[in-house]
């Protein structure tokens, strides 16, 4: 079962993704890490899964390049078996439109000696594909007006 030094691991990877703290994120991650999302078939390259440090990396440097964090939360945690459950309100900005994403996201984190070695993350499908479909729009009729975006 997991420990409170994991579920520390994990809240305190959430605290430095809230912060815009890149690489102390980077730092709890295992070289072999696996992340998988299962909104991944959207083919949404801010959602999609990945695998190894390199490739999990790229993938959060993507959403912060994409998006403002505006505030990452622990909204519940608990400790099962061999890994940590949790929900964590995710309030966004998208830098090119503007438009505000708040997201409720499920994990499920294992944590092996101090490193998070893996990541189950579940969001609302439908949600994430309407908005991925609205921002892309704005960003066309945008380009269709002839108006430049951030």
């Amino acid at each position: 079962m997991p420990g409170a030094k994991d579920e520390e691991v994990f809240r305190t990877a959430v605290r430095h993704w809230s912060d815009g703290n890149f690489s102390g994120v980077l730092a709890l991650l295992a070289d072999n890490i696996v992340h998988n999302v299962n909104v991944d078939a959207l083919q949404i390259p801010w959602v999609s899964s990945a695998v190894g440090k390199p490739e999990v990396s790229a993938r959060l440097k993507l959403i912060a390049d994409t998006f403002i964090i505006n505030a990452f939360i622990v909204e519940s945690l608990v400790r099962e078996r061999d890994e940590i459950r949790a929900s964590v309100l995710g309030y966004h900005r998208h830098r090119k439109t503007g438009e505000r994403l708040d997201v409720k996201v499920r994990f499920r984190v294992r944590v092996r000696d101090g490193l998070i070695v893996r990541i189950d993350e579940f969001l609302d499908a439908a949600y994430v594909g309407a908005f991925e479909r609205f921002v892309r729009y704005l960003e066309q009729s945008a380009q269709e007006a002839g108006l430049s975006l951030p």
